[in-house]
């Protein structure tokens, strides 16, 4: 999912209701994001969330490009 089209203060809530929906559907599936600004406080509010917490393990690194991608995977 490449949000850094989108307007600042819709990403998380995007995000949160595409990773919160995994949940509903138990899917196993993992969701990569695509931003323009370091992810990391995208992670520490995954495991700060009551709905989220201990369900998701969450990785990141910057592209070559400068983006960063976040890979946000469901723990089974």
């Amino acid at each position: 999912m490449d949000i850094r089209g989108l307007t600042p203060a819709l990403r998380r809530p995007i995000v949160f209701t595409v990773i919160e929906k995994m949940l509903d559907i138990e899917a196993s599936d993992s969701l990569v994001v695509i931003c323009d600004h370091e992810p990391a406080g995208l992670g520490y509010q995954i495991e700060l969330r009551k709905e989220t917490k201990g369900h998701f393990e969450f990785f990141y690194d910057q592209r070559l490009d400068g983006a960063w991608v976040a890979l946000i995977r469901r723990r089974v």
